[in-house]
């Protein structure tokens, strides 16, 4: 734990409270003190964190590396902005990389193999996320905050090492931690090694958790959830329009137990139900289209906030809207609808 001059430590109560200001003159009054001061310059990139200026931040932490080129926030919070504000994952990912090496603290260590191993995997180098990760401690060697153990569980199965991310599910499962998070885990790691019916028994689990789970107060009612889905279809030709224009968009809370007895993912956001325009023109006959369904809790499970939540159930409803014209799930990532 490094120790804070009392300037500073008083700019990061003041920046907890949300009083910006304040805190930034406390970095300010610090950095007269000392313009090398390391830990004034992290707090200004807080700031500037909170105050979403990205570029602005990168620019106090380029100076805190450069103060103390053996610490590794700076490192970590640079590879942070990269990869979540400024979708720059390549660059992220070198400084990631940097955070590892400095990392002397087992948090700090720990948060920086999640973020280079995820990385690694948006850009497609398992191999290299896979090596990441067996620096960890196996999943009983030591006992980890559950959500931490969850976000490694998920990591390690993106890299393909199911066996490990399954031990690592099971153990939160034992434990009653992330219990539906780590059933969830369990039906994706079935779902893996193609074990239909270990993939069922998991996700009916969750499903059953699901159900009984209360969310917070809902994001957006039932009634403005089905506007925005109406509102989406505006978007499409008119021709198409013409098409869906009798498809019921029905909002439910969660799928059918029937339907993830048949395989259905508990977790899913819509669904299409019926024939798709394009093979019912290639039988010869119309399209038998029941219903789209947009599934409320998982929608708002997922959601950052209600425009986020808006956002999804638009993305939801056009990729739904695009199976019925017999897009693929690659056709619809393509498109950016995935």
């Amino acid at each position: 734990m490094r120790d804070l001059s009392p300037t500073v430590d008083e700019g990061w109560l003041f920046l907890e409270e949300g009083n910006f200001v304040a805190a930034r003159g406390m970095a300010k009054r610090a950095l007269g003190e000392d313009p090398d001061d390391s830990e004034a310059l992290l707090l200004l990139a807080a700031c500037c964190r909170a105050e979403r200026d990205p570029q602005e931040a990168l620019h106090h932490l380029e100076r805190a590396s450069t103060a103390d080129d053996a610490w590794c926030a700076p490192a970590q919070w640079t590879a942070e902005i990269l990869a979540q504000d400024l979708d720059r994952p390549a660059d992220a990912l070198k400084h990631a990389a940097r955070a590892l090496d400095r990392a002397d603290e087992e948090d700090e260590f720990l948060d920086a193999v999640v973020l280079k191993a995820g990385l690694e995997i948006q850009l497609g180098k398992t191999k290299a996320a896979q090596t990441t990760l067996s620096e960890l401690p196996g999943a009983n060697e030591v006992q980890l905050p559950a959500e931490l153990s969850l976000d490694l569980a998920y990591l390690f199965l993106e890299a393909e090492l199911v066996d490990e991310a399954e031990q690592r599910f099971r153990a939160l499962v034992d434990t009653g931690e992330q219990d539906a998070e780590a059933w969830y885990g369990l039906g994706l790691c079935a779902e893996a090694r193609s074990d239909e019916s270990a993939k069922r028994t998991a996700w009916l689990r969750v499903l059953e958790m699901d159900g009984e789970a209360s969310l917070p107060k809902p994001l957006l009612g039932e009634s403005e959830m089905a506007e925005i889905a109406e509102s989406s279809l505006a978007e499409l030709p008119e021709h198409v329009r013409q098409l869906i224009a009798n498809v019921p968009i029905l909002i439910v809370d969660l799928p059918a137990r029937t339907e993830v007895e048949s395989g259905l993912d508990p977790r899913l956001l819509g669904l299409f139900e019926g024939t798709a325009y394009t093979d019912a023109a290639a039988m010869g006959g119309p399209a038998q289209v029941t219903q789209i369904l947009l599934f409320r809790k998982n929608l708002e499970r997922m959601a950052i906030d209600a425009d986020d939540l808006r956002e999804q159930i638009r993305i939801t409803l056009l990729h739904e809207t695009g199976h019925f014209f017999g897009m693929s799930e690659d056709d619809l990532a393509d498109v950016g609808l995935d």
